[in-house]
């Protein structure tokens, strides 16, 4: 579903990626790890086209976006929940929703499916956004990007500064994902939480991918998993 082929990004003329490749199957989660700085969300920023690569190539389902319009990706069928979650505070929940509604070749949702994945969305529809919680406000980000019938998913940091509850909800919804057949593609600094979810692990530092494998073997791996991860 996602192919990324030796990108190299800059912001100005400073490089913030360095030869990246990585890979996303139909109905695989796949999760981007590292530190701070490691170039993760600079990833995210390049598949999307908001950071375009200076060289090298990115293909979503089967064609060439690397210099592809933000707007054109989006309405092929990928789906962003950003760190910041990229709500308008000052309009009601339903409007938030209808505003990231379209249709793709992909699977399409309805409200009411978002109402069985968070309940709480169904008595929240009337309310302003910028009197919702951390959590309420990501089940607004993420029930938004299912709207728009994603083939795939793109989670920036899904589980910052959310209660423990909020997290498992958020998990459960991403292991759901992939029971549609959606491809996910999660940076986390909750690793554990993310590998428990994940198929397949890519590990980032200082722009470079440093380690790809199997999510189950580095959780396995204490010795592996403490050096790349710190934990």
């Amino acid at each position: 579903m996602l192919s990324v082929s030796n990108i190299e990004t800059f912001y100005g003329e400073t490089q913030a990626l360095f030869g990246t490749s990585l890979e996303v199957a139909e109905g695989e989660v796949v999760a981007l790890l590292g530190p701070n700085g490691a170039g993760k969300t600079t990833t995210l920023r390049s598949i999307l086209g908001l950071s375009p690569a200076r060289s090298g190539s990115i293909h979503f389902d089967g064609r060439d976006v690397t210099r592809t319009a933000t707007c054109d990706i989006a309405n092929a069928g990928v789906g962003w929940v950003p760190d910041d979650r990229r709500i308008f505070p000052t309009l009601k929940v339903k409007t938030n929703l209808s505003l990231g509604k379209k249709k793709t070749r992909f699977r399409s949702w309805s409200e009411n499916e978002m109402f069985e994945i968070f309940s709480a969305i169904e008595y929240l529809m009337e309310r302003d956004c910028e009197n919702l919680s951390g959590g309420e406000m990501q089940m607004v980000a993420i029930s938004r990007a299912l709207l728009g019938s994603p083939g795939l998913v793109l989670f920036d940091e899904p589980s910052q500064g959310l209660a423990p509850k909020v997290v498992q909800d958020v998990m459960k919804t991403i292991t759901r994902l992939k029971s549609e057949g959606i491809a996910v593609l999660v940076v986390e600094q909750n690793a554990l939480s993310a590998l428990q979810v994940s198929d397949r692990v890519y590990v980032m530092d200082h722009g470079r991918i440093v380690h790809e494998g199997s999510a189950q073997a580095l959780l396995d791996d204490d010795a592996l998993r403490t050096r790349l991860l710190g934990i």
